[in-house]
């Protein structure tokens, strides 16, 4: 049992993917997790059933004699919180809320907890093990962004590689490899100045909310896009665009999140479209459509062949025309908006002349 007073807050914690810094103090860090995970639920459960014995945090062991909290932040900041701990200063008003619950609950343990503690230097592979299996392959997972930051600082810290890292959390759908290698595409890409995530018009969750991160992994995973980009083959790497190909890097990211400081849209209205935008990439006449602007959908669109175009546009006019017609059954034009209509109703007709005049030359073309 340990006093909140020797307990730390992680200021590397996974559930910030990657984006916390050494320097950042206690108070901050514990305002960033109530404002961004919450602990409205932890904080009811502490208050009326007290700190649950039989799940202890998991901390590394410090010089100064603190031990700094690998596993349950979300569990100490609800312990800080209700206890009016001074770091929790800012979340007073959460507090003397559930206080009063806690009180009249009988005032349950709270203050000190049980934590299993590891040495100070100590990079555990039971350690290592047990925060990857619980958070990457059980049921109490992080989100994508924080698994692969967790990861990335794991090779980077340790001697383990990723097959190892892989096969200490039970990892047999290559799902750690694929979160590395886009973690290190989209930090590359970041840090080239070829996106920034503020000018996403996608929105994400989690650990990174500018933008679905899901989708950068997911791209990656096409042929198409790998050669687009001259991604090596082999265990991910960081760095993996090589320079000549940034440009091409930075146009994926603003097809699949657009660029809201230049005004442009995404090109994909949501992940199932994901396939159509790698298949771009196979062609030069489409990236060039894709730098215009245009949609992935319009891209499909216009360089289908023409007989598609033709098969499909005829069946949509079509259906259009049935439409037109039964509105006017129905419900018949006053005069003066028959003829605000009828030049319109005369541009369609020559346009429709037009298309059937070339079809018949082309038709007699043939048959001579």
């Amino acid at each position: 049992m340990i006093p909140l007073s020797d307990l730390e807050l992680d200021a590397r914690n996974p559930r910030f993917g990657g984006l916390g810094t050494n320097d950042a103090s206690q108070r901050d860090i514990l305002n960033r997790i109530v404002t961004v995970f919450g602990v409205g639920d932890v904080l009811s459960s502490l208050a009326v059933n007290g700190f649950f014995q039989a799940e202890p945090l998991v901390g590394r062991a410090r010089a100064d004699g603190k031990v700094t909290i690998m596993e349950g932040n979300r569990r100490l900041a609800a312990c800080l919180v209700l206890a009016g701990e001074s770091r929790a200063v800012d979340q007073v008003g959460i507090g003397e809320q559930a206080r009063s619950t806690w009180i009249s609950h009988g005032a349950r343990q709270i203050d000190p907890i049980p934590v299993i503690v590891f040495g100070e230097h100590e990079q555990s592979r039971e350690l290592l093990s047990y925060l990857g299996v619980r958070h990457i392959s059980a049921s109490s997972p992080w989100d994508s962004y924080a698994k692969a930051a967790w990861v990335a600082e794991v090779v980077r810290q340790s001697s383990l590689s990723i097959t190892e890292v892989a096969q200490m959390v039970g990892d047999k759908n290559q799902t750690v490899s694929r979160l590395l290698e886009g973690f290190y595409f989209i930090r590359q890409v970041e840090e080239a100045g070829r996106f920034r995530p503020s000018d996403s018009v996608r929105a994400g969750r989690g650990s990174v909310t500018a933008y679905p991160f899901s989708w950068v992994y997911t791209i990656l995973g096409y042929l198409t896009t790998r050669v687009f980009l001259g991604l090596p083959d082999g265990p991910p790497v960081p760095n993996p665009v090589p320079a000549n190909k940034l440009d091409n890097a930075g146009l994926l990211c603003r097809a699949m999140f657009g660029d809201r400081s230049h005004g442009r849209n995404s090109a994909v209205t949501d992940s199932r479209q994901l396939g159509d935008l790698a298949s771009v990439f196979a062609s030069e006449e489409k990236v060039a459509l894709l730098e215009q602007g245009h949609s992935v959908a319009s891209i499909v669109r216009m360089t289908r062949p023409i007989d598609e175009q033709l098969r499909s546009g005829f069946a949509d006019i079509r259906r259009i025309q049935a439409e037109l017609l039964q509105g006017l059954t129905e419900h018949p034009l006053l005069e003066d908006q028959a003829i605000a209509h009828q030049g319109s109703a005369q541009a369609v007709r020559r346009t429709a002349q037009s298309i059937e005049g070339q079809i018949k030359s082309m038709a007699m073309a043939i048959d001579e």
